[in-house]
């Protein structure tokens, strides 16, 4: 199966083959197991029958021919004729027991050797019928010498051969013991075998399936990391889900860019035809109301008309200004400059008007002197308009906090002042165009610093709680191709 072709397949079904395939080992082996195991008991259970059984009659048969060994001498000590009619009786166990053994003798070497056996033992029953007759004709010696000759070499023939089929069999038995031994540890050996390939065969199926479903990942991630670099130690699949949530971010933002650029754009386009078929009348309307007042005929209440006129005119000229500087912020220009100098050059400004005397304003710098590529004028206007709206809220009368930080990859600005802070239900309105708190406030100023920010790279936030002052944060990378 070729790589691609895995790479097709569901995970979930990958994992189902590689518990199928690890699967595999463990029945053959314990097929293979009973089947051995099975044959194994009856094998050794059929040879464990069979010798069991001739050597229980070849000792049957021993047995029978040690009870024959002291009757006849009994017979001879006090000639008493039970002694005779118990030999005889032995001998029919003798031979019941041979004929026996000879049934269920399992080779031709074992039948040769009870033939064998019967024959010394006719040998020794003719033996036994002449020491019987000596005893019976008064010559007892005779009897005797021939009894512990003759009778006793074809007695002891028998139970050599005896012995000898009882050993042959056992011989057998433990052939066969270590014929199992063998089967055995072959079949151990057989099953490690099956074990061994099936581990290698399933690490080479684990590493295959592995392969293709890492590769797509470390693609996506490589693709995604050449739009987004991200410095992450994290697993692949951590990284991923970090990296998609990034592009979902990503894309989020970029669509409300894109709507607040459409929106900017219908704006624009508004407010370039308001600019251009308003802005000769209000600018007449002023000229007439400056050349009024210039007038000395008019009187008070008149003069108070005029200048009402003229205040809304300027009111006016000024709103068309905001809305054409909100639709048309131009691009950046970067300059590598140092942010405390801008900030310096912002207070100042504020300072040194009357309108400002109330009003504290705490700066507080880092050591480090540090240049970052910013637009000085566009992030000046940033500053102003926050610190405006501070001033404003305050009504003019308290404490303006401006801090200045740097991390290694971005500086922060942070604005707080002593206002009634930012309600709750403003804070995701607050960078909306055209929403606003104030009584003749336009909405803009605020949505004009988010936008020159956001070509920074950078992002503005608020914070504070309500009733205890509004906090602006303002955080700005320290080189151009980082966010």
């Amino acid at each position: 199966m070729k790589l691609y072709s895995i790479r097709n397949i569901k995970i979930w079904y990958k994992i189902l083959i590689i518990f199928q395939f690890m699967m595999i080992p463990a029945i053959m082996i314990f097929v293979v197991l009973l089947v051995i195991t099975h044959k194994m008991q009856d094998l050794h259970g059929g040879i464990l029958l069979k010798n069991l059984t001739s050597i229980t009659a070849a000792y049957n048969v021993e047995n029978s021919l040690l009870n024959l060994k002291e009757l006849k001498a009994n017979y001879m000590l006090d000639g008493e004729k039970k002694w005779l009619k118990e030999f005889d009786h032995k001998v029919e166990q003798f031979n019941f027991w041979y004929n026996e053994a000879f049934q269920v003798a399992n080779t031709e070497e074992e039948r040769d050797l009870l033939s064998v056996m019967s024959l010394e033992f006719s040998r020794y029953m003719k033996a036994q019928e002449d020491i019987i007759y000596l005893a019976d004709s008064g010559r007892k010696d005779q009897a005797i010498r021939l009894l512990l000759t003759k009778s006793m070499k074809h007695y002891n023939a028998i139970y050599v051969g005896c012995e000898q089929l009882i050993s042959n069999n056992r011989n057998v038995i433990t052939e066969s013991e270590g014929k199992l031994r063998r089967y055995i540890n072959n079949s151990k050996y057989l099953a490690y075998i099956i074990i061994v390939c099936f581990i290698i065969l399933g690490v080479l199926l684990v590493i295959i399936i592995t392969k293709s479903i890492v590769d797509p990942i470390k693609e996506i991630e490589l693709a995604s990391n050449n739009l987004m670099p991200v410095n992450t130690n994290k697993v692949e699949m951590e990284s991923l889900r970090e990296r998609f949530q990034m592009m979902i971010d990503t894309l989020t933002a970029n669509q409300n860019k894109l709507i607040v650029s459409e929106r900017r754009a219908a704006v624009g386009e508004i407010a370039a035809g308001i600019s251009h078929e308003l802005n000769n009348p209000i600018g007449i309307i002023c000229g007439f109301a400056e050349f009024l007042l210039q007038k000395k005929t008019l009187t008070d209440s008149d003069m108070e008309y005029v200048e009402d006129i003229h205040g809304e005119a300027l009111r006016c000229k000024k709103l068309l200004g905001e809305l054409l500087d909100f639709a048309r912020t131009p691009a950046p220009c970067y300059i590598r400059n140092n942010l405390k100098n801008v900030i310096q050059e912002t207070v100042k400004l504020l300072k040194n008007q009357d309108k400002y005397k109330d009003v504290q304003f705490k700066v507080r710098y880092p050591s480090e002197e540090v240049e970052i590529e910013i637009d000085a004028v566009q992030i000046k206007q940033v500053l102003l308009n926050i610190m405006l709206n501070s001033c404003e809220s305050m009504e003019y009368k308290g404490t303006l906090h401006i801090v200045l930080a740097y991390s290694p990859f971005s500086a922060e600005v942070k604005i707080s002042d002593d206002g009634p802070g930012i309600k709750e239900d403003a804070r995701s309105k607050i960078f909306t165009p055209f929403y606003t708190t104030k009584v003749k406030g336009v909405g803009l100023g605020l949505a004009v610093s988010r936008d020159i920010i956001e070509k920074h790279n950078g992002t503005i936030t608020t914070g504070g709680e309500p009733g205890q002052g509004a906090e602006f944060v303002i955080n700005i990378p320290r080189k151009r191709n980082e966010k």
